[in-house]
């Protein structure tokens, strides 16, 4: 009897280790790529505005020379 309450014991502790082992071992849906983030918008004046500042500033260092 007491062999038999020994291997009980072993079957058990053995289907407990083995319970994590199988849980990692599971699939997860396939995760799909978050969207796009929207196009900056540029409007006329502010790519005017950029475009002085730059003519400016090449100006300036063309200055120093």
């Amino acid at each position: 009897m007491k062999l038999v309450k020994k291997f009980a014991l072993a079957v058990l502790f053995v289907s407990v280790l083995a319970v994590p082992t199988l849980a990692g071992d599971m699939t997860t849906p396939a995760k799909s790529d978050p969207p796009p983030p929207p196009p900056a918008t540029t409007t006329d004046e502010t790519t005017d505005a950029s475009f002085q500042l730059l003519y400016e500033a090449y100006m300036a260092m063309l200055g120093v020379y």
